[in-house]
């Protein structure tokens, strides 16, 4: 995404990014294939101080925030994903002390493992104890001050190069469950009973040594006992996996971003030879995008001091399955080349693989955010919705619509849609709040709130009713559009009364409209083909090309002479929106009334499409989460179904990722038209799998009209079908990215 300013980016991010650049890069090809230790890359490591990354200064460490130290492992996932893991299962290892360690132990670990002197690394897994901790049989025997450690501890990453490792063993074999009877020890090397009987060969994760560790009977001090108090130690190890969840998500997306670069480069060195570039690269910086966006949120729940389990899972899923789709796409795209050892490519599609497996498989990820999604949230409406740090005067805002949706909306709009009735009460009420006139400057009577509080007051809108988030958005956009770009006149004549919803607003978008100028009028000829709420507006803003293909903007009054509107379409989705055809014959408007050119009625129509997609899925999914804990079936709630889990934790994840695009669109709106074209097609396309989700999930009754399920279904397809549809909008960001000052804007972080 955007590079920012040196002013803006950490100093520490800054040095990694030249150290990736200037020293990593050039020779991780040679250390991946020779699959040799990068002893020096880990000394300027080292020197960078990374190995205290999250260490207080107090104990010698750069006291780094989550994110911070996030954007460390993304720089360095860019240059070769192995130095992320030296990092990881050090840092993991330094955190259990940090945060579960006497005060003894902190002064006599922590500044030896922020020097990097002490190099740290997690005993975890086991032969026939993977994702299932609680499985493990290393045994721990207090023998007078000293505990004698038997057992065997595969993967640890830093296993030969390492010497301080943080350890889980059963100090009470005999517990039930077995994980309080379960402790943590700081081991360090140097004394009999420790062998390292292997290092493990692996597909990708090349260089950095991987081991398989044999204890028997080795001697730990019992002054090594993280915490000094036995049968904590399951807590301590799972609260370090929160972190390390959160390593694998950067490094998933320097991985990803590396596996984008490789394959844009080759698209832009095809420039020319074969048309247009291929639309794939449109869903790789979508994924990319939404995946970097997921991560830093986790990481600034964590900073916040907010419980961010759920959300460090979920960035650690939805992060390395893009770089698993991504870095196959990037091969794809070279074609056989991507095979080949002179390209890094094959190195990705080799690491990749890794992210879905470590810090616990991506499938047994799935079940631990399900049961989080259900403790947490339960049957309670306002799953995934929470407005912690949001300012006060938007959260506000949002609850007052809120209150309303539920008690004006909701209740009627089962019935109300069935009819295809134009819900008119409840647009007069939304005047009354204020709502139509949300983004409308105060100076004009409006409320004058950003863009970003504009998409949440549509995403809660829609999740009341879509035909109400459809009307909203598109008057909505015609205001804020007179607010930027129209003169003076035009907002102090139409701006009030679109504010108080006098007047309505609505877009009107076709690549068929034509506008020819003649002399100080332009003359408008075409169709438009689907108008939202036509009928109910008294104003239109339509989009025009001229002879010289420039996309314009007019303000037209339905009025206006040689317009004229079809009746009303009967639509499968979002009834009562009274959708009409447009026809344009020789509408004369005054140059006056042109308000610029039409990318940004384009950019907040797609922001509008994309929030009230995202307020769709959040319908759906609350749906499918209280549904599933009503019904039962093989005698338990479905919800306790491994099958309905799995959907319910993608459901959340992806609605996640489409609400996060949608407002950075919104933030960034004006800026990087390419976002909202992201949000638009990432948000529509989530709402259309999370509705059959939904609808799989409640069987027959989501078939059913008694049910709103099967409303959310067909109110999707719309949201996909609008602006071109979505294959149009691929191909077209496609050609903005390929450009290099467009594309650029996908490699760092907004």
């Amino acid at each position: 995404m955007t590079r920012l300013r040196s002013s803006d980016t950490p100093r520490i991010v800054v040095a990694v990014r030249r150290f990736v650049e200037k020293e990593v890069r050039p020779v991780a090809a040679t250390l991946d294939h020779d699959d040799r230790y990068p002893h020096e890359l880990v000394g300027r490591m080292q020197e960078l101080g990374l190995f205290g990354a999250l260490i207080p200064q107090a104990y010698g460490g750069l006291g780094l925030d989550t994110t911070t130290y996030a954007m460390v492992i993304e720089e360095l996932g860019r240059g070769w994903m192995s130095l992320t893991g030296v990092i990881n299962s050090h840092t993991m290892a330094a955190l259990i002390v940090l945060n579960h360690g006497t005060e003894e132990q902190r002064r006599r670990f922590l500044p030896r493992l922020a020097r990097g002197e002490a190099r740290g690394g997690l005993c975890l897994t086991e032969p026939h104890a993977g994702s299932d901790v609680q499985a493990i049989r290393t045994v721990a025997r207090r023998q007078g001050d000293t505990y004698l450690l038997t057992g065997t501890k595969m993967f640890v990453t830093n296993g030969r190069e390492g010497n301080t490792f943080a350890l889980l063993a059963r100090t009470d074999p005999r517990a039930d469950p077995p994980h309080i009877g379960m402790s943590c020890f700081i081991v360090e090397k140097g004394r009999p009973g420790l062998q390292v009987v292997k290092s493990i060969s692996k597909l990708g994760y090349k260089g950095v040594d991987t081991a398989e560790l044999v204890f028997e009977d080795f001697p730990v001090p019992a002054d090594n006992l993280v915490g000094g108090v036995e049968g904590r130690g399951f807590k301590h190890v799972m609260s370090g996996l929160e972190t390390g969840r959160l390593n694998i998500a950067a490094r998933a997306v320097g991985v990803a971003q590396a596996a984008f670069e490789d394959a844009m480069r080759r698209v832009r060195a095809a420039r020319g030879k074969a048309g247009a570039p291929p639309a794939a690269i449109s869903d790789m910086a979508t994924r990319l995008t939404a995946a970097r966006l997921l991560t830093y949120w986790a990481c600034g729940m964590k900073d916040r001091g907010s419980r961010s389990d759920l959300e460090a899972g979920m960035a650690k899923l939805h992060a390395s399955e893009t770089a698993q789709e991504v870095a196959v796409e990037a091969m794809r795209i070279h074609g056989d080349a991507g095979t080949r050892r002179t390209l890094p490519v094959e190195r990705h599609y080799r690491d990749t693989p890794l992210m879905i497996i470590g810090e616990g498989t991506n499938e047994i990820q799935r079940l631990v955010i399900a049961r989080q999604l259900l403790e947490r949230w339960g049957d309670q409406p306002g799953a995934l919705t929470s407005r912690a740090g949001e300012p006060e005067e938007r959260k506000h805002m949002v609850l007052a619509v809120r209150q309303l949706v539920d008690k004006h909306v909701i209740p009627v709009a089962q019935e109300s849609e069935r009819g295809g009735r134009y819900p008119a009460e409840i647009v007069e009420r939304l005047g009354e709040l204020g709502i139509l006139g949300a983004i409308v400057p105060a100076a004009y009577g409006g409320l004058g709130l950003d863009l970003r509080t504009f998409a949440i007051i549509v995403e809660e809108l829609a999740r009341g009713w879509t035909t109400i988030a459809a009307i909203v958005s598109a008057h909505l956009a015609v205001a804020h559009l007179l607010a930027r770009f129209g003169k003076a006149d035009q907002r102090r004549r139409l701006l009030p009364a679109l504010a108080r919803g006098d007047v309505t607003g609505s877009l009107a978008w076709a690549q068929a409209v034509t506008a020819r100028r003649a002399g100080r009028e332009w003359v408008l000829n075409g169709t438009v083909p689907s108008v939202d709420n036509a009928p109910h507006s008294a104003v239109f803003a339509i989009c025009a090309r001229n002879d010289r293909g420039r996309a314009l903007c007019f303000l037209v009054e339905r009025s206006a002479r040689g317009a004229r509107l079809s009746p009303p379409f009967e639509t499968l989705g979002a009834r009562g929106l009274d959708v009409c055809q447009l026809r344009l014959d020789g509408v004369r408007v005054p140059s006056a009334l042109v308000v610029g050119d039409a990318a940004a009625p384009l950019g907040l129509a797609r922001l509008g499409i994309a929030a009230t997609a995202v307020g769709l899925a959040q319908a759906a999914f609350e749906a499918a989460l209280r549904y599933s804990r009503e019904r039962s079936t093989f005698g338990k709630p479905i919800c306790q179904h491994q099958a309905i889990q799995l959907k319910l934790a993608d459901m959340a994840t992806r609605i996640t990722a489409a609400r996060l695009l949608t407002y950075s669109a919104a933030e960034h709106a004006g800026q990087h038209h390419e976002l909202a074209a992201m949000a638009k097609i990432y948000s529509s396309e989530t709402a259309y799998d999370v509705t059959l989700e939904t609808m799989r999930i409640h069987g027959g009754y989501g078939y059913t009209t008694e049910f709103p399920v099967e409303r959310y279904y067909r109110d999707a397809p719309r949201l996909m079908l609008a602006l071109g549809g979505n294959d149009t909008e691929r191909l077209e960001l496609a050609r903005r990215l390929r450009s290099e000052r467009a594309g650029s804007f996908i490699s760092r972080r907004l």
